[in-house]
């Protein structure tokens, strides 16, 4: 089977490549307006191919503006998940029975339909969730790239389907993966889209059938991408669509005695509650899991400054830090701190706060108001045991008092050992640390719980080398001004992280991610 040539969607790129990028704005700003006249509808849920309501229901505000309201969304209850688990289970069969040939089809055409709405998907992306124009449509084209790339790889291993021969006269053998059955997805608020999309899609793909359970604050973009699913022509059953909270829905979709297997992108906490759910339960199915990060970059004293500067603040701040991929904590050597940490609060303080849908908006909107309280919390904290160099205050100015707008804060002279140098806090904050040389940096970086992604700033190809092989890491960036640790491409850089940041070692948009959601099968016939 000849396997498609894989590129990156890459839209905002494109257009600037093409001295198009106004093209690309008026375009976004477009579809935001024939968005915004379409918000406030209700929507239901998806169980076998069917919308269904109950008499339960939930609210979606734009972090961006709390007088706009998203949509009406009806919350399920535990019988509405038995239900939808139920009708996938009853599929399965027939869904691991379709050829891969069927399967990318219905791929390739949910990609088709993405791009021909992808600035309309942006669009709502940044009136949910406070995403900026060029970070929603990179959602939009994330999302493109998993289905795109798991397609190819689906096709190229050939449903991962192998002839082993005849190894002895009359033993006839061939080796294959094959789904488990049912797969929980459960599917957080930052990449609402990307991530919804890329777990979706690998458990499709490989034959499994799907409940989906949202973020309850990005339901409308997951009703969305379930709909162009739909459209594309999956089945009735294979996918499905439950709302609402942890408690109500997700509990008991994990607990489920017919969900054999769970992809989830969320705190650590929760991760390892969904493990112990599994072991308790005697389920031997996967729990393929990505749970956060504590990102550490090193400044050396060969960086050139002004790349680092650009890369951890971007690293840092871009979507106000939440991403489990933002730089949290930097190590620079002693002899540049104070030029780097001047010029990273000048640079900073140039940001432009605002609401997602705004051309110029680099600082989005925070999520909800648990964020909000836990943002002014550890600014105190840093006020009281640190200093802190810029932000650390909630943004009420204009019409930003309509939203749950803060600074961008840069915080120094607190230890390596301060918890609020070694917690995920998910908001736009960053402590800066002075370190002797490029061993006490690799030795601090490591000394985490967390392997999500590093990065480091240096000219010296030796240093560059050995913290390649000794920084515990999934993703690794040298001199990269773009984002220090943010904004991994699919296929070329996966994503995932080793120990408590993620559960198995293999990557999203990466060669080994699809096998997780198989187990093998060994087959012999003597004729």
């Amino acid at each position: 089977m000849q396997a498609r040539d894989f590129d990156n969607e890459l839209t905002f790129h494109g257009y600037n490549q093409n001295g198009n990028v106004e093209e690309f704005h008026e375009a976004y700003e477009e579809a935001v307006e024939t968005v915004k006249a379409e918000l406030g509808g209700n929507h239901h849920l998806w169980i076998d191919g069917e919308r269904v309501d109950t008499d339960d229901h939930f609210d979606v505000v734009s972090p961006g503006n709390l007088n706009v309201t998203i949509g009406e969304f009806t919350a399920g209850s535990s019988e509405d998940m038995d239900a939808a688990v139920s009708a996938a289970d009853t599929v399965t069969p027939e869904w691991e029975a379709s050829d891969v040939d069927t399967r990318v089809d219905i791929f390739r055409t949910a990609t088709d339909i993405m791009r021909d709405r992808k600035f309309e998907l942006a669009a709502t992306i940044s009136l949910e969730n406070g995403k900026n124009r060029k970070e929603a449509m990179a959602d939009v084209d994330e999302s493109i790239d998993f289905l795109e790339f798991y397609s190819r790889e689906l096709e190229r291993s050939n449903g991962y389907d192998f002839n082993t021969g005849e190894p002895t006269p009359g033993q006839h053998t061939k080796n294959l993966l094959r789904p488990y059955g049912v797969f929980a997805v459960v599917a957080p608020f930052n990449f609402p889209m990307a991530i919804f999309v890329g777990m979706t899609g690998g458990a499709l793909i490989t034959g499994n059938t799907v409940v989906a359970k949202p973020a309850k604050t990005t339901s409308l973009i997951a009703h969305k991408c379930v709909e162009i699913f739909i459209e594309a022509g999956i089945p009735e059953g294979v996918l499905n669509l439950v709302m609402g909270g942890g408690r109500d829905v997700g509990q008991p979709l994990i607990e489920h005695e017919n969900v054999s297997g769970v992809v989830f992108t969320g705190s650590r906490r929760v991760g390892v509650s969904i493990q112990e759910t599994f072991s308790e339960q005697g389920k031997h199915g996967p729990v393929i899991a990505e749970l956060g990060g504590k990102n550490p970059v090193i400044v050396s004293d060969t960086a050139e400054l002004q790349d680092a500067v650009e890369g951890v603040m971007k690293g840092a701040f871009s979507f106000s830090g939440q991403k489990c991929s933002a730089t949290s904590r930097v190590y620079v050597q002693e002899d540049r701190i104070d030029e780097f940490t001047d010029r990273l609060v000048a640079e900073t303080k140039k940001l432009k706060i605002g609401r997602g849908t705004e051309r110029n908006t680099f600082i989005s909107p925070i999520i909800n108001d648990s964020a909000l309280e836990s943002y002014t919390d550890i600014c105190e904290r840093a006020e009281e045991e640190g200093t802190i160099r810029t932000g650390g205050n909630v943004v009420t100015v204009g019409n930003l008092a309509d939203g749950r707008f803060v600074e961008p804060t840069v915080v120094t002279d607190i230890p390596h050992g301060h918890e609020l140098a070694r917690e995920e806090h998910f908001l736009p904050f960053v402590t800066i640390h002075p370190i002797s040389d490029l061993d006490e940096g690799i030795e601090k970086s490591n000394d985490s719980e967390y392997g999500l992604c590093a990065g480091l700033f240096s000219q010296d190809d030796g240093e560059i080398d050995r913290w390649f092989d000794e920084i515990e890491s999934g993703m690794c960036y040298v001199n990269r001004s773009q984002s220090a640790t943010t904004g991994a491409l699919v296929q070329a850089q996966p994503f995932g992280g080793w120990k408590y940041s993620g559960t198995t070692g293999k990557f999203a948009g990466g060669y080994w991610y699809l096998q997780q959601f198989m187990r093998e099968q060994s087959r012999t016939r003597v004729n």
